[in-house]
């Protein structure tokens, strides 16, 4: 009875996940579609220049919470604005990062190094407002495919991301959630969900 209730509460938390990373997918590419044609083609953004650079730290866990995971993050702000109105303000930056990941001593696959990219829309009320939320899909390379209990086929992972937070004109101190699989390219495919939280510099 105790192994039926464990398997419906690993399903039940499969599908939350699943319904997460579809919704993040589905933003990212709304943002993309709704900026291009209300706002600035991404490559007369990328033309503009930089506003701003930021260095992040983020530190934090899986969803299992037998996965420790520390990640730097370099971030790339373009000068114009992907499209903005009144009362909203949605910007497209380019973030480089690299992340170790490091499972419970009981496993005998316990850490591995993580390289992403990923375009990621970040949407305020308005331009100058601290507020933000932020999504991006992006693509990760992993330094080997044993982790913990499970292999994921593939050293090449797409990486999906939602963030929320409070930044000024220095400083950026926010909540991350990173989920990594390679969106069933090859099977098996277990996913790894990781919740962050990032302290970052801006500059």
């Amino acid at each position: 009875m105790s192994g039926l209730v464990a398997a419906q509460a690993s399903q039940i938390a499969q599908a939350d996940a699943s319904l997460a990373v579809y919704s993040v997918v589905a933003a990212t590419a709304s943002a993309a579609i709704a900026g291009s044609l209300y706002g600035n083609s991404l490559s007369d953004v990328a033309r503009s220049g930089i506003s701003k650079q930021q260095i992040s730290l983020l530190a934090g866990a899986d969803a299992d919470g037998d996965i420790n995971s520390a990640r730097l993050n370099y971030r790339i702000e373009p000068k114009k604005i992907f499209w903005k109105t009144k009362d909203f303000a949605l910007s497209a930056n380019l973030e480089l990062s690299i992340g170790q990941w490091q499972a419970d001593r009981k496993y005998k696959d316990r850490s591995l190094t993580d390289f992403g990219i990923t375009p990621v829309f970040k949407i305020k009320s308005h331009e100058k407002s601290p507020w933000y939320a932020e999504v991006g899909v992006g693509v990760h390379l992993l330094s080997q495919v044993h982790i913990k209990d499970y292999t994921k086929s593939t050293q090449f992972q797409f990486g999906d991301q939602f963030g929320l937070g409070w930044e000024n004109q220095q400083f950026r101190v926010g909540y991350k959630y990173l989920h990594v699989s390679n969106a069933n390219i090859e099977i098996p495919n277990p996913s790894t969900d990781f919740h962050f939280v990032e302290l970052g510099y801006r500059f």
